[in-house]
């Protein structure tokens, strides 16, 4: 069923005190950049999350700092700021701000220094360092949510790679695309050939494009088996997991092979970050199509092109049997996708099949807990006593007819 036009407003805005932007800052933690992109005493780099934008730092010590860009004096960007002695030294006047946030020097403060600055008011986020990202907490109060202890965030940096890419389109778009099994076998079909080979078990969605989807729900938010029937009484079951806000958890093609993890968080209304994190729990990542990037703070690469020529869509390469026209990476195909639905989808007359019940429990769960928000409570799937983000399992298998696809799980 179509969405209202105010719940589709509910859904996407995050900006200037829309209910799911206040909701995402107070109650989750935001992925603000690949812990590569900073280096110690290096560049501080822009963060613009919830339609605000921020500096994100590494002191010479190593740790990381998030803090408002603008310096809270005269309210020039810090993103020009000296990065030296532990902290970042504005060069307009020379405060400077360590990693909390607290102004630490006011060199042109006549009078007791120190006293003047703890009387600054400056906003101090929460910091996290996990998983090759650095994440901050926006929202007030002292106590930070429970942090997303995620299948990567606690393995060595070798079994893991991170990248993203600013879209422009909402973030919603990407978040919906991440549990839309449907599509992957269809718009991925001829990326799926060249980077998972005729024997993978991945290739059984370029055969079956229509799953059978079957549904629980989770205290973080849902996992779902697509079923997809074979040849001699079997089917192949891939098991994927949603983890409110954005995150899908996506099953390895193989056993023991990498698993991803896509998440699209809020730059603002009509834009977001798609992260891509590749991972093996079992061995070391090695070079795969998603580790083997250029740039882990613009990658995969956007659409080549502009509408004017189908945002550089390869038709040649389509005639010799390419199903897309955007070979670039699956990254590019999705992107092309978001950004040929409008900067903000309309779900108002879009006409749904039986393949979307995946994308619509994104939406409901998402409705469900700003809804939650907005009547004064912390949302469930915030705040379950059971939640444990480090027990959610996505896992795909050949089983034979009539077995429960649940047997694939290590999960309850």
């Amino acid at each position: 069923m179509p969405l209202t036009r105010e719940d589709n407003d509910l859904l996407t805005r995050v900006e200037n005190g829309a209910p799911m932007g206040e909701m995402i800052r107070q109650h989750y933690w935001l992925p603000a950049v690949p812990s590569a992109r900073l280096v110690a005493d290096g560049a501080p780099v822009r963060v613009r999350l919830l339609g605000s934008n921020y500096v994100a730092f590494r002191r010479t010590d190593g740790a990381v700092g998030v803090l408002d860009e603008l310096c809270p004096h005269r309210k020039t960007s810090l993103l020009m700021a000296r990065n030296e002695d532990n902290g970042l030294r504005c060069i307009f006047h020379g405060w400077k701000l360590d990693t909390s946030g607290e102004v630490i020097e006011a060199p042109n403060h006549v009078g007791d220094q120190a006293q003047f600055c703890k009387h600054v008011r400056v906003n101090r986020y929460g910091v996290q360092e996990r998983g090759g990202i650095v994440w901050v907490w926006l929202g007030k109060g002292e106590q930070p949510p429970k942090f997303p202890d995620l299948p990567f965030t606690s393995l060595p940096e070798d079994q893991r790679s991170v990248t993203s890419q600013e879209v422009p389109t909402n973030w919603v778009q990407g978040v919906e695309a991440s549990m839309d099994s449907s599509h992957v076998g269809v718009l991925h079909e001829s990326t799926t050939q060249i980077t998972a080979g005729s024997g993978n078990q991945r290739m059984h969605m370029t055969k079956a494009l229509a799953p059978r989807l079957e549904f629980e729900d989770r205290p973080y938010g849902y996992r779902y088996a697509a079923l997809r029937p074979l040849p001699d009484d079997q089917f192949y079951a891939r098991v994927n997991n949603f983890v409110m806000p954005w995150y899908g958890i996506i099953c390895a093609p193989d056993e023991k092979g990498p698993s991803t993890v896509f998440f699209s968080t809020p730059v603002d209304d009509v834009t977001h970050r798609a992260w891509f994190v590749h991972f093996n729990p079992h061995r070391p990542l090695g070079m795969t199509i998603m580790s083997a990037t250029p740039d882990v703070w613009n990658y995969p690469p956007l659409p080549p092109g502009t509408p004017a020529d189908n945002w550089g869509q390869n038709r040649d390469l389509m005639r010799r049997g390419h199903a897309t026209g955007f070979p670039q990476h699956l990254g590019t195909e999705d992107f092309a996708m978001f950004i040929g639905q409008g900067p903000i989808a309309d779900r108002t007359t879009e006409q749904l099949c039986s393949a979307d019940g995946a994308v619509l429990r994104v939406r409901q769960a998402l409705l469900k807990s700003v809804r939650e928000f907005m009547g004064g409570k912390t949302p469930t799937l915030a705040d379950n006593p059971d939640l444990d983000y480090s027990r959610i399992v996505s896992v795909g298998g050949v089983l034979p007819a009539g077995e429960d696809w649940r047997s694939l799980t290590a999960a309850p």
